[in-house]
Formats: structure tokens, C-alpha cells, sequence
């Protein structure tokens, strides 16, 4: 009895799955033609065609495997942990803004005149106060400029943080230097000439009024008239008074501002080291222009590997 007889069909030969998987008509890729060209955006035009050739030509459609994209969630978003770096710099900033709004407070008190011998400060040490002024507005401005790059994670307002640090750093040693030298070289002769030459009838008269004193040594030495400075005062001459305030407040400013500049040179550090490091982004993105390499000679990926000649072909820098 035949095969045909019995309602059996003929068994297929072992080369007809070999054939059937080749000659598939409803294969997705069927032919090397048929595969999408790699998308490079850090290629030039000329060395994408190349590349995406080369690469076609050297696939086999049985080495394929179809794998579905990831697709991310898009709804959720991933809650991002600050890094040890940025917790530093945080810290670092908040220190400048507590010294330079203390510094600009300071400044801001002596101006309005709201503690007892503000007068005299503001007649006898003007540059210094103003130098002060300047600081405070500086440290202050500089440490919102950080806060605003280290909230945003933005490097390039960071850049300009680390630029006004040491703008501040100067400001705070020309204010020690300033009231340094002032006070160590000859102070009762920088004040005498101060009183009798620099100071106007109004500075001298708040002088008095401040220290209840009446002339520089006495009565007939540059004195101002006033209903408590007359020739038969009892009030003795300034000189004492004016000279022990302004060696003290002098002696004060400048250890205060020595005493600030290692801990600023511990926040202009911690800067520069921490700046690009607010986020875990530094060194991953793509590599500038002139680093980047002509792909028409790296081996393409594929399952079964190429024969591409890297001895021969090398890796081609691209003609900038």
C-alpha cells in the first residue's frame, strides 16, 4: 500500500527547514536591505553612510535577534540622592553667607548710627567702614549666587561663584592689612594730623560731642564751640579718648578679618573642588568635537563579529 493509499503526507527532507528559513516571504528581515540605518548623532553625514554600509554588508539575516525597547516611565519620576560633594559645597556656602550678612550687618548698624560709638567711626575710619560695606555686599551676593547654582546644578553660574570667592578673599585681606598697618605705625601722629588737617569743623564737633571731650589736647588746640565746649570747660582734650577708641577698633578689625581667611580659603577650596561634582552627570556625556573618532574603522557589533582590518584601516581621527 502507497503512502498516498494509506492518507499520509510524504515526509519533508532535512534541508527543508534550511530552505523554508531563508526563503521565508513573511520574515521582518528578510534581507540585509531591510535593516534601519544606526543612529550616530556624534558622526559626521559622509562617515554615518559609511559606517551604516559597512556594517549592513557584514550582518547575515539568520545572526539577527529582534529585541524589544525598553520604554522608561515617563510618569514616574526617580527621586534623585544628593551627592557627598554637593552636602560639602552646601555646607561651604552657608558658612560665606553667615559671615558676610554678619559683615554687612555690622556695616549696616555703624551707617544708622545704633551703637554708642558709631559717630566716631564713621568720621575717623571712613575707607575702612567703606571697605567693610563692600565686603559684606560682595560675600553676601556671591554666597545667593551659590546657593542658586547648587539648587539648579548648574555649572555655569558656578563658574562665576568661583570667581566673586576670590574677589571676597581679597576684600577681607585688604581690610586687615588696611586697619593692620594703621594701627601699628606711628597711630598718635596719623591721628594728630588727622584731627588738625583732614577733619572738618562738622567731623570735629561729632568727635566731641561723642567722646564729651573739647579740643585735641585742650581747649585752644582745634577746638569746636559748642554749649558744652567753652574756654572755661571742664571736659579734657580728645586726644586720649579719640587715640585709646580708635587703637581698640582697630585691633579688633583687623584679627576679626585675619581670622576669616582660612575659613574662607576652606570654602574657595571646597568650590573648586566640588563644583563639577553637584550631580553624578560629570564626564558622561559625549566628548568634545576634537576628541571624537571617524567609526568608518571600528568593528561592527554583531553577533557573529566582522572581518574589518583594523591593522590596515586604523581608526581615522576626524579632519577638523
Amino acid at each position: 500500500m502507497t503512502s498516498h493509499e494509506m492518507g499520509h503526507l510524504p515526509l519533508p527532507t532535512q534541508n527543508t527547514s534550511q530552505t523554508r528559513h531563508s526563503s521565508e516571504p513573511n520574515s521582518p528581515w528578510d534581507s540585509v536591505e531591510d535593516l534601519p540605518e544606526p543612529v550616530l548623532p556624534w558622526m559626521k553625514s559622509e562617515s554615518r553612510q559609511s559606517f551604516g554600509a559597512s556594517s549592513r554588508s557584514s550582518v547575515e539575516s539568520g545572526s539577527l535577534h529582534v529585541v524589544k525597547r525598553y520604554q522608561p516611565n515617563t510618569d514616574q519620576k526617580k527621586r534623585q540622592i544628593w551627592t557627598a560633594r554637593k552636602w560639602w559645597i552646601l555646607f561651604a556656602n552657608a558658612i560665606l553667607f553667615c559671615y558676610g550678612l554678619g559683615i554687612l550687618l555690622l556695616a549696616l548698624l555703624t551707617f544708622f548710627k545704633l551703637y554708642q560709638r558709631a559717630d566716631v567711626v564713621i568720621v575717623g575710619e571712613r575707607m575702612i567702614l567703606n571697605l567693610i560695606t563692600a565686603t559684606g555686599v560682595i560675600c553676601l551676593f556671591t554666597s545667593i549666587l551659590g546657593f542658586t547654582g547648587i539648587m539648579l546644578n548648574n555649572r555655569a553660574v558656578l563658574t562665576f561663584y568661583n570667581l566673586f570667592l576670590w574677589a571676597c578673599f581679597g576684600m577681607i585681606a585688604a581690610i586687615g592689612y588696611v586697619a593692620y598697618r594703621k594701627s601699628k605705625w606711628n597711630i598718635e601722629g596719623k591721628l594728630s594730623y588727622q584731627w588738625h588737617y583732614d577733619l572738618t569743623s562738622d567731623g570735629r564737633a561729632r568727635i566731641q560731642a561723642n567722646l564729651h571731650c573739647c579740643g585735641y589736647k585742650q581747649f585752644t588746640d582745634f577746638h569746636e564751640r559748642s554749649n558744652k565746649c567753652f574756654p572755661r570747660t571742664l571736659l579734657p582734650g580728645c586726644r586720649f579718648k579719640y587715640q585709646e577708641f580708635t587703637k581698640e577698633a582697630l585691633k579688633i578689625t583687623w584679627i576679626v578679618a585675619f581670622s576669616l581667611l582660612p575659613l574662607h580659603i576652606f570654602v574657595l577650596v571646597t568650590a573648586l573642588l566640588c563644583s563639577n561634582h553637584i550631580n553624578r552627570q560629570f564626564g558622561k556625556n559625549l566628548p568634545p568635537k576634537i576628541y571624537r573618532l571617524d567609526y568608518q574603522g571600528i568593528v561592527a557589533g554583531t553577533p557573529t563579529g566582522s572581518s574589518v582590518n583594523l591593522h590596515r584601516d586604523g581608526l581615522q581621527q576626524r579632519n577638523l
